[in-house]
């Protein structure tokens, strides 16, 4: 069966790892992946590199002859990673993936929702539009318990499956060397830092790219909180470990600028202009060379779910910053629920967040406990893909 990864990814480089993981996966696995909708030869598996599909006009809502092309040749869909069963950004975002799931359906292709997350659906439009989402759906494997969850009460559970996040496969993670987290002997830690903008959204029809003026003036105040809690975490964490920062983007520079983390971590620095050790993640990165970033860090306090996981997977212990349940989920999943902050705590006050990096820091089996967690969830996982597959093609 020829398969087609449709879902548009830009910039997200977080999405983009765990959209490379599920084909990397696909193909070693003997998956047929015939046509891959992407912008960069670097954002697929080398193997799938020519067969990139250009995005059509409005997120792919009309592929384009070539992707028109690309859709008739193939049998299924692969949607990969990514969270697009929510209400609390917009519901147009739900409508546009229904009419984008129906017009496969006609095409006569089965879909395949591959590791995705769900939720919040909090709005009774937004459970009714989900539940004809799913319809089209022939099989969802979700990345979270808490997801599986949401959805049993929304579709039909014999088409419902767990698995988890795409990040957490073999490949293309093989090569990548992870052993344990480098022993300073009381030597500086290195700690990275992310975050995003957030306090924005308003379950609004109208999604946040045609409305940033309105939706950017709703979370400009609490922001700044954010920015100047991050900023003394940081100095709170140079003065007790003399630790050196390392300010990461998860956001591919100039692609998505309304999206881009940038701009935040800008302004962190700023609170930092004189201090060497306090320094901006540069260049443009791979999600493999990321990885291998993260993996030179004691520690990385992310705000972006996916800098906490892309540490992980690097065997790196990873304190998130949580702004919604999807945080606390997989982390739960992972046996690692102590390591999830709520984005409100550290606005009340860092000390929590501080002393729980230390006491990660100090603990020398922190590291261990990460390995022992990913190495777990990356069979269970695998297994759980390549199982979903199979089901798709043979229903």
């Amino acid at each position: 069966m020829n398969w087609v990864s449709a879902r548009v990814i830009r910039g997200n480089r977080g999405d983009i790892a765990s959209r490379y993981s599920i084909l990397s996966h696909a193909s070693e696995n003997g998956s047929a992946v015939s046509a891959v909708f992407a912008e960069n030869s670097l954002h697929v598996p080398t193997e799938l590199g020519g067969k990139l599909v250009p995005y059509g006009p409005l997120y792919n809502f009309w592929p384009g002859w070539q992707g028109l092309r690309a859709l008739r040749n193939a049998r299924a869909v692969i949607w990969t990673g990514g969270l697009d069963l929510q209400d609390d950004s917009s519901l147009i975002k739900l409508i546009h993936t229904w009419f984008v799931f129906l017009s496969y359906r006609l095409l006569g292709l089965k879909i395949l929702l591959a590791n995705q997350g769900a939720g919040p659906l909090s709005t009774g439009a937004g459970r009714w539009l989900a539940k004809q989402v799913l319809r089209q759906v022939s099989v969802a494997l979700v990345r979270d318990k808490g997801s599986y969850e949401l959805l049993r009460a929304l579709m039909d559970e014999r088409r419902l499956m767990l698995g988890a996040d795409g990040i957490f496969l073999a490949e293309p993670w093989h090569s990548l060397a992870i052993g344990d987290r480098r022993a300073r002997q009381g030597g500086r830690p290195v700690i990275g830092l992310n975050l995003r903008l957030w306090f924005h959204f308003s379950n609004s029809w109208i999604p946040y790219q045609f409305a940033r003026r309105r939706y950017m003036e709703r979370a400009r105040e609490p922001m700044a909180r954010v920015v100047a809690a991050a900023s003394s975490t940081i100095a709170a964490l140079r003065e007790r470990h003399d630790a050196r920062i390392v300010l990461f983007s998860m956001y591919e520079p100039d692609v998505e600028n309304w999206e881009d983390d940038r701009w935040l971590l800008d302004q962190v620095k700023a609170n930092f202009a004189g201090d060497g050790d306090v320094q901006l993640a540069g260049g443009n990165p791979s999600h493999v060379e990321l990885c291998r970033q993260f993996s030179e860090l004691d520690l990385m306090i992310g705000m972006r779910l996916h800098s906490t996981l892309l540490a992980l997977r690097a065997g790196v212990p990873a304190i998130h910053l949580a702004y919604t349940l999807k945080g606390h989920d997989i982390y739960s999943d992972l046996g690692l629920s102590d390591w999830v902050v709520p984005i409100e705590g550290i606005l009340e006050g860092q000390q929590t967040l501080v002393d729980l990096a230390s006491r990660v820091l100090g603990d020398p089996a922190s590291g261990s406990r990460v390995r022992d967690a990913v190495a777990k969830i990356v069979d269970t996982n695998g297994a759980a893909l390549t199982a979903a597959m199979r089901r798709v093609e043979q229903s």
